[in-house]
This record gives C-alpha cells, structure tokens and sequence, in this order.
C-alpha cells in the first residue's frame, strides 16, 4: 500500500437528545426508529450506566427493557440488560436514557461508541457500570439465549454470589498527544515494530500497519501471538472481508498485559481505537469488518 497522509483530527460531534425515562413507553415512542447512539444512567447521576449502538434505536431500547422483568434477563437480546435489572432490583436504580441519531453505516457507529465509551472513562476515570459484559459486585451474569444453549441444558439464569466481584477499572489511556504508531502511544509497553505477523503468546494488545504508514490497519487485544496468526490466516482467505487489509507488507507492535482480566483489555483496546479515530480522523483499516 502506498502511504496516505492523516486527515486532520477531528472531535466527534453528535447532537444527543434530552434524557427520556426508560420504563416510560409513550416517552420511548418519541425515540427514532433509524441508527444512532444511545447512554443510559441512572437518574440523578452524571456517570453513565452503559454506551450502545444500534441499527434500529427504539426497538433497541425495547429489548433493554427486559430488566423491568421479575427475572434477570439473559445475555441476549440485550447483554447489558442483566447488569442494569442488578442494579434496579438490589439497588433501587432508575434509569433514563438519551439517543443521538448517526446516519452510516455500524462501522461507523462502533467507532462513535468507542469514542464515547472512552471519553467518559477519560472523564471519570471508570467505564460505564455494563459495559464490557461486567456485572456489579456479587452477581453471576445469566448465559445467552438461543437454541443450543437450551437443547444442552446450559441456558441458566444468572444468580448472586458474594464471592464474585466486578474486575476494577483499567486506569484510561485515551491518547490523543502521540501518533498511533509511536513507541510512547497511550503509555503502554510497546514491542518495537517487527515484519509480519509473529509474535510471543502473550496477553494483552497488539497493533498492525502497513509498513511505512502513519495509520494502523488493525488494533485487537488477547493472546496476541494466536490472535496475529489468525489474522494473517485471513489473507489466504478469498472471500474474507478483511482478507486485502492482511495482505501485503505488514509490522506489527505489541504490549503485554498479562495481569488483565477480559473486561480490562476490551476497555485498554476501546481507549486505542477511540484515540486513533480523534488523533488521525479515522478507524484502523480493518476495524469492525468481523
């Protein structure tokens, strides 16, 4: 690939509409039927409870609407939803919600999720309480819902358990001072660029360019040596989406991060994506193809 200049940095800018109540469902039908963004926090809070995107808002919130149930809903259709019924049945938590229209495409309103998301960690120094699949302290969550799950006898309704606890915050390393390719980026420990797409199987987050570039084609988190092998595996692949992106003269740059839970290297990974998009004015290249 030939190099292609940064467009300028950019802020996001999405006109958020006033806060609605949840349980409200003639407040609800006001909501937009298209795409966009919507935040969710409890009422009287500054904090949010949880960032979404979806293709379709008002049913969207609909389905998030399964936590006024007597049950705790499962992981789907809606996986923030078991976290936020916690919060109101043991806390006494009522929610409000707020949706910002974005026409595009969902790569576009991921990227506007990530930005959020970030920023409000950069903020308050703490994640929106459901987001990354957490749960409040005591709780297991309820599996998801589908027909495999049921036939084998492993859909379960999520239960308390004192022992569990939610994973703390990992501190925000929203960045938008420093290249996405430089060596100090967001204060992690960077790998030095190497060719190709080997590495050492550790845990933590990786990043991918074509060599020579200002901008990244990819950024991911895991076990990064299996995760750069995959993703090399796709430019054999045809008819993979992502396939031209691998394809070509690749580096790659890691830092491990091998005392992370799960939740803590999606909130590491989401900080670097959002800080891509405000520094360079654009996603990694094959971010949000699947």
């Amino acid at each position: 690939m030939r190099s292609r200049p940064l467009p300028e940095p950019r802020t996001l800018a999405l006109s958020w509409a006033d806060w609605l109540p949840l349980n409200d469902r003639v407040a609800r039908l006001r909501v937009p039927r298209g795409p966009g963004l919507y935040r969710v926090r409890r009422v009287g809070e500054s904090t949010l409870a949880y960032v979404g995107q979806s293709s379709g808002l008002r049913g969207r919130l609909s389905q998030l609407c399964a936590l006024y149930g007597d049950e705790m809903p499962y992981n789907d259709p809606h996986t923030a939803a078991p976290c936020l019924w916690v919060m109101r049945t043991a806390e006494g938590a009522e929610f409000e919600v707020s949706v910002a229209e974005l026409a595009g495409d969902v790569r576009e309103r991921k990227l506007a999720e990530c930005v959020v998301v970030s920023e409000h960690r950069a903020e308050f120094g703490r994640s929106p309480t459901a987001n990354f699949g957490r749960m409040p302290d005591g709780w297991i969550k309820s599996t998801g819902n589908n027909a495999a799950l049921a036939k084998s006898g492993r859909r379960a309704r999520g239960y308390q358990d004192p022992a569990v606890t939610r994973s703390l915050d990992y501190a925000p390393v929203l960045d938008l001072d420093h290249a996405p390719t430089a060596p100090e980026w967001a204060g992690l420990p960077w790998s030095p660029w190497r060719p190709g797409l080997i590495a050492e199987p550790t845990l933590g987050v990786y990043r991918i360019r074509s060599a020579g570039e200002q901008h990244l084609v990819y950024l991911g988190q895991g076990r990064i040596g299996a995760r750069l092998t995959a993703h090399a595996a796709k430019s054999r692949l045809e008819d993979h989406r992502q396939r031209a992106a691998f394809t070509g003269d690749l580096e790659s740059s890691w830092a491990a991060l091998p005392t992370c839970t799960a939740a803590q290297l999606l909130e590491v990974e989401c900080d670097l994506i959002a800080s891509h998009a405000l520094f360079a004015g654009l996603a990694p290249e094959a971010q949000f193809f699947g």
